[in-house]
């Protein structure tokens, strides 16, 4: 069961967190927002028909690379959220465990 200090925690961990998470969502968002732009900017750097150079910009190093950043952002950001979620959860199951034993439920 789920006692106050596990919720004090939970608490105490969204409260610190708050601008971490607004980071990682801001760095995610950002990364993905440069996207086309890197893609562009391979593209621009090919040379051959515009088929062969959209193909080029995709396998460009400097892209993948971008890619690959979006993508552990993405996961920094998704993991923090998750943390997040689980530790609201935590303090709602207390809030409700708390109520019931008031009530004389438990």
């Amino acid at each position: 069961m789920i006692n106050y200090n596990d919720a004090e925690k939970a608490l105490e961990f969204l409260k610190s967190s708050d601008v971490e998470f607004a980071r990682r969502k801001c760095l995610y968002e950002g990364l993905d927002d440069q996207k086309k732009t890197v893609e562009a900017i391979a593209f621009m750097n090919a040379e051959g028909s515009a088929a062969e150079r959209a193909q080029k910009a995709k396998a460009d190093n400097g892209y993948q690379d971008h890619i690959q950043a979006i993508n552990e952002a993405r996961i920094e950001f998704e993991t923090m959220r998750n943390q997040r979620q689980t530790a609201a959860l935590q303090i709602e199951m207390w809030r409700s465990v708390n109520s019931a034993m008031k009530m004389g439920n438990i």
